[in-house]
């Protein structure tokens, strides 16, 4: 119910924009019926299909296809389907052009916007976006927030409102992200309240998207970190307390949590936190931080035992923790880890509560370590343009072996002759067609005979007999008519080996991309990994001297318990 009113809202926001008719038209003319069945799958996600049958239309001459709008919509296909340079050039032509409408237009300065980006152009991206005069339409209305929001760091101009976007929010979740983004840039411009205000609005969502969950709780973290560092502890604890303890953020939140108790001196309170993250993966920063801390707390308490024993067991997670770096390190060094990476990347990050417990599989003791090198812009475009190489590389290579097929073809075709047999084939199934005929209406006379219903059930079996008989008679005229087998033409084997050469060379040019990127995702993967060492080796040093430290008291009350003992039983013998 909620998607069909969604729907009709969607349909009567585009009856009022200029490209409305391009999307919403009533059928009166075959272009019409043509234009829709791109519309079918471009509204199913299908870029692949609509553009091919947006290039079927074109060749036919359809009018809606070579309008503006028209060649913005594929333009627009191109770039969801991830084919930039191509569809940069489109938008480039048409804002070339001066008949264009203002729609449009801007349109076509969004998408150019978008492909920016894309290339991680952020500077030109917002330059392009900064051409935006007018209105948009409103499909793009919050994907233009949104990409704003993405790029505010190049605004130098006071945020405005987002009250005209009110009325979409509770239909499309990019909301929420763009009041995120907007409540940071007000952060960068030290507009403190507004920051605030919108962090709240995205702090509230109570819905069951794990998605927009995820970003309450980021939402809600913010938040109290802006509280504890005006100094109001009770608001900060009061939003630390509604973070989930399990999601991408509950390792951030636990940790805050116990530093807020212990700032607070809540001690009995920090325990609990810092146990839950204990627990975890030790790749974990947090993780590795609560070691040390929770072995400290016990120190000051005054529990000098339990301080000793998670000191001792925070130094054999650290061994633990640098032994994985070491056999992470072995694996991205395999040959095709790269390629398995990339293809089973969704999976890798799909791990139930992998950032919750101790991997076991390679792969799982792989990935906490980039927990915050995949969130990168940089990282995750290298790896889309690494799936993208690949995924050519696999088709290149299908062809490949499909091209000696096709030679075999070729000279099967040589071959073929029409022989005196085949026609005595031809003449013996004109004989078994007359001898069918003949049958049928004996059957049909047979079924005069029987009653009205069992007639019924006859005739619908005649039917299908007369139906295989007409077949049978239309391919056995095509066939007599036919005087000698069909021969390819003279230049169809160059053309097609011209083909083959060309699969030849877009391999070669695919792998030597492939060579190129597949050293720098090893090397910015080698990176992360020398950060989380170095972090590792840091609290491993502070819990091997906490150790010690402890050793020596625990060595020392020890030593002066035994001389007040032998103190005292002199004294007694005396």
């Amino acid at each position: 119910m909620r998607v069909k009113i969604i729907s009709i809202f969607f349909a009567c926001l585009f009856s009022v924009t200029g490209l409305a008719d391009v999307f919403y038209k009533n059928v009166s003319t075959p272009e019409d019926l043509e234009w829709g069945s791109v519309l079918f799958d471009y509204f199913q996600k299908d870029y692949f299909s609509a553009l091919v049958e947006y290039d079927y239309i074109v060749q036919l001459d359809n009018s809606i296809a070579k309008s503006h709008e028209g060649e913005l919509l594929k333009g627009g296909m191109m770039l969801s389907y991830g084919i930039a340079d191509e569809s940069e050039a489109i938008f480039s032509k048409l804002l070339s052009g001066n008949t264009l409408s203002e729609e449009v237009r801007n349109s076509a300065w969004y998408y150019l916007a978008n492909i920016f980006h894309y290339k991680s152009e952020d500077e030109k991206a917002f330059s392009a976006l900064n051409n935006i005069k007018g209105n948009l339409p409103i499909h793009l209305l919050v994907e233009y927030h949104y990409l704003r929001s993405l790029l505010a760091n190049y605004d130098h101009e006071p945020l405005s409102a987002l009250d005209h976007l009110k009325t979409l929010e509770e239909f499309d979740p990019q909301y929420s992200y763009i009041l995120f983004n907007l409540a940071i840039s007000q952060l960068a411009q030290e507009d403190i309240p507004s920051a605030i205000g919108n962090l709240r609005k995205v702090a509230a969502y109570s819905g069951s998207s794990k998605e927009l969950l995820a970003l309450a709780d980021r939402a809600r973290h913010g938040l109290a970190q802006l509280y504890l560092q005006q100094g109001d502890i009770l608001n900060a604890w009061i939003y630390l307390t509604e973070i989930r303890t399990q999601g991408l953020y509950s390792n951030r939140a636990l940790l805050t949590y116990a530093w807020a108790a212990i700032e607070t001196e809540r001690f009995t309170e920090a325990i609990p936190a810092l146990k839950i993250l204990n627990d975890r993966d030790i790749a974990i920063p947090e993780v590795q931080e609560t070691k040390v801390l929770l072995a400290h707390l016990y120190e000051q308490s005054g529990e000098v035992r339990k301080a000793l024993k998670h000191n001792i067991l925070a130094v054999e997670a650290f061994e633990i923790g640098l032994s994985n770096i070491e056999e992470s390190r072995e694996i991205i060094a395999r040959q095709d880890v790269p390629r398995e990476f990339v293809k089973n990347f969704d999976a890798i990050v799909g791990v139930s509560d992998w950032y919750a417990v101790e991997p076991t599989v390679d792969y799982q003791k792989f990935t906490p370590f980039v927990i915050d090198l995949i969130s990168s812009h940089a990282f995750s475009e290298t790896l889309r343009e690494l799936s993208d190489l690949y995924a050519l590389q696999d088709n290149l290579l299908m062809w490949q072996r499909e091209s000696s097929q096709h030679l075999l073809i070729l000279e099967n075709t040589l071959k073929k002759q029409y022989s005196e047999k085949m026609k005595e084939s031809l003449q013996e199934a004109s004989n078994i067609k007359k001898s069918l005929e003949e049958k049928k209406s004996d059957l049909k006379l047979y079924s005069l005979s029987l009653t009205e219903k069992d007639q019924a059930r006859f005739e619908a079996q005649i039917e299908n007999i007369d139906s295989e008989i007409r077949t049978l008679e239309g391919r056995i005229e095509v066939l007599s008519n036919v005087e000698r087998p069909y021969s390819q033409p003279p230049s169809y084997r160059t053309t097609i080996q011209d083909y083959h050469n060309q699969i030849e060379l877009r391999l070669v040019q695919t792998n030597s991309y492939i060579q190129k990127l597949e050293p720098i995702v090893r090397r910015l993967i080698e990176s992360e990994l020398s950060k989380h060492e170095e972090r590792m080796k840091y609290y491993m040093a502070q819990s091997r001297l906490a150790r010690a430290r402890l050793f020596d008291t625990t060595l020392m009350t020890l030593d002066k318990a035994k001389s007040e003992k032998k103190t005292e039983k002199s004294d007694n013998e005396k």
